[in-house]
């Protein structure tokens, strides 16, 4: 299968910004943008490789069924939770279609890149797929296979990766400023260290031998006197994290 060498980004958010940076530098020409705020119809696509659909997920389909593509062209949306049937309009005008997934989190106003960052590759073909996976190395990612059966569950692994961590980063602001009476902003700053520092460790090790704290250590006494210290509200919580954490435990030889 021959390499992608042309494309169009359509949608101008934080994700098709960067792309619209980066595709020239991975030896692609950018032969067409759209944004959905200009009130246009999507641009002529036929001389276009690669067509990426950079837009939010409710709006991929009905784009798609705008597009003017054919034979010899592919068509890829950049969603996470979303299969190829989203794309079904773009495979019945004879295009291959598939999905690449940045697993990185995109800031709308911030330069980024897809360097070092995981992609979620799936594709109506072995060609659609092939071509995906080396768009991806292209940009500086690892390509991972994610068919239609995973996506729910690659997804809300991606989840818990990412919204996961700062949700419970934000239950941890919560409780530290009823400890110490902190302003958020202020628990921001005193926590934030600790957590970046524990996720940094996971560049190098598996997550059993990042772990710290009490459960790690088996120190059941200093866990009870958690449960009495936190708000009502926490505790299930706590007590699923612990519970995860113990099961990482190792076993002592």
């Amino acid at each position: 299968m021959k390499p992608l060498r042309t494309a169009a980004v359509l949608g101008a958010g934080a994700v098709g910004s960067a792309l619209l940076k980066e595709l020239p530098l991975a030896g692609l020409r950018v032969l067409a943008a759209w944004t959905r705020s200009s009130g246009l119809e999507p641009p002529p696509l036929i001389d276009v490789d690669v067509v990426l659909l950079a837009v939010p997920d409710d709006a991929v389909t009905a784009l798609c069924a705008r597009l003017e593509v054919g034979p010899g062209q592919l068509v890829a949306h950049l969603a996470g939770a979303l299969g190829l049937k989203t794309l079904l309009a773009a495979r019945r005008k004879g295009a291959r279609t598939g999905s690449l997934h940045p697993l990185r989190a995109f800031v709308r106003g911030r330069r980024q890149d897809f360097h070092g960052a995981a992609a979620g590759i799936a594709g109506s073909s072995a060609g659609a797929r092939d071509q995906l996976a080396q768009l991806a190395r292209r940009l500086g990612m690892m390509p991972v296979e994610t068919g239609d059966k995973a996506r729910a569950l690659y997804h809300a692994a991606a989840v818990l990766a990412a919204g996961g961590q700062v949700a419970l980063f934000s239950e941890a602001v919560r409780a530290f400023r009823k400890a110490t009476g902190s302003s958020e902003a202020a628990a921001r700053s005193a926590l934030l260290p600790l957590t970046l520092g524990a996720l940094e460790k996971l560049r190098s090790t598996p997550a059993a031998d990042a772990l710290t704290g009490p459960a790690i250590r088996g120190d059941l006494e200093t866990i009870a006197s958690h449960r009495k210290a936190l708000p009502k509200d926490l505790l299930e919580l706590y007590d699923a994290l612990t519970a995860a954490m113990l099961r990482l435990k190792k076993p002592e030889a």
